[in-house]
């Protein structure tokens, strides 16, 4: 028993020596004010790098990538140019403004600043505060993904749609774009999102096609007024039921409903990604 016991004290103490070292210098991350100096902590194990121009007494991490003091933003280790400390504040992902400039981390992007904003992510449960990762600004003006500018897009319209596989669908009174492009034949003045793999225009419906070259297609003979979501993943109208761009063989309309992810099934069998995969009996 003895034995045992100095076993498990041995093992315990691995441990809680583990748990020290986690917990030490080596895992920090972001910000410090150390000995009079602001430094930041970056990595693991952790780098430590100090800030010669930032001001320790008025320096205030912002989060573990922004901070400011009285007289300059950071981003990193570097100054935000022409920021001002006093009206700066970040906003979403790699986002951040004051009062005339809108950055992409430490590039100024737009000096509308008083109409810098995210393009909001519907799944945010809260989008009147601040997100996380928001891949869209837009000022006045234009539209902005990170550093670049979308050209031609409309920013009172501009929309993010969160799709399977596909955050980069967006729209606005004009266009549909599917990665950052322009969809030819798309209406974004009538867009419609209809499940995670479809979209719907006045003119068509669009079904997400992934492999190699992953792209949304048009979806022939589709019945425009009676297209509509069954839950995410698959669609249908009172003709059939689609996943992708395809109609599902064999789907029963009236008593199809999905199971769990990418299943489903009807009084004719069960289905998985739109294929048949056991019959009911």
């Amino acid at each position: 028993m003895k034995k045992m016991a100095s076993i498990f004290i041995y093992i315990s103490l691995i441990f809680v020596g583990v748990y020290l070292l986690s917990c030490g210098p080596s895992s920090w991350k972001g910000y410090r004010v150390e000995k009079g100096e602001v430094v930041i902590y970056r990595g693991f194990p952790a780098s430590r790098t100090i800030i010669y121009e930032a001001d320790a007494k008025s320096f205030t991490a912002i989060n573990d990538e922004f901070g400011k003091d009285k007289n300059h933003a950071f981003y990193l280790t570097g100054i935000i140019p022409e920021a001002d400390p006093a009206t700066f504040m970040y906003l979403s992902g790699g986002y951040s403004k004051d009062k005339t400039h809108g950055y992409s981390r430490d590039q100024l992007i737009s000096r509308d600043g008083l109409n810098f904003k995210i393009v909001p992510d519907p799944n945010e449960i809260r989008p009147d505060i601040t997100m996380e990762g928001s891949p869209y600004a837009h000022d006045s003006k234009q539209v902005f993904k990170d550093v670049f500018v979308l050209e031609g897009a409309d920013p009172a319209t501009f929309t993010f749609v969160p799709m399977f596989n596909g955050q980069y669908l967006t729209y606005d009174r004009y266009r549909v774009y599917f990665q950052d492009k322009p969809m030819e034949g798309a209406d974004g003045g009538t867009f419609r999102k209809v499940s995670d793999f479809n979209f719907a225009d006045k003119n068509a419906a669009w079904g997400l096609e992934m492999g190699q070259y992953t792209h949304w297609s048009i979806i022939e003979n589709v019945d425009l007024a009676t297209f509509k979501g069954i839950d995410k993943n698959y669609a249908k109208d009172k003709n059939h039921v689609y996943y992708s761009a395809f109609i599902v063989k064999g789907a029963d309309v009236a008593t199809f409903k999905e199971t769990g992810y990418l299943l489903a099934s009807d009084k004719n069998g069960i289905y998985s990604s739109g294929r048949p995969a056991t019959a009911k009996k």
